[in-house]
């Protein structure tokens, strides 16, 4: 997946200023840039059709990261 924009909610503190904060960033980024949809397709593909908006498989492939690391 081809991230195009992100959106900051909240940017407060040092935490956003931190070393961590950049890692944990890279980490997510490069995570959500691994996800395919359909699984297998290498690539990500949303069908409005469907009323579907790319969260659930988004969120599934970073619960699966997070337990494989």
């Amino acid at each position: 997946m081809k991230i195009v924009h992100v959106e900051t909610l909240i940017s407060c503190g040092e935490f956003v200023k931190s070393a961590e904060w950049v890692k944990v960033r890279k980490h997510l980024d490069k995570s959500i840039q691994a996800v395919d949809w359909p699984v297998g397709s290498g690539k990500f593909t949303i069908y409005p059709e469907k009323h579907g908006n790319g969260v659930k498989p988004i969120k599934n492939e970073l619960v699966l990261e997070a337990i494989r690391k």
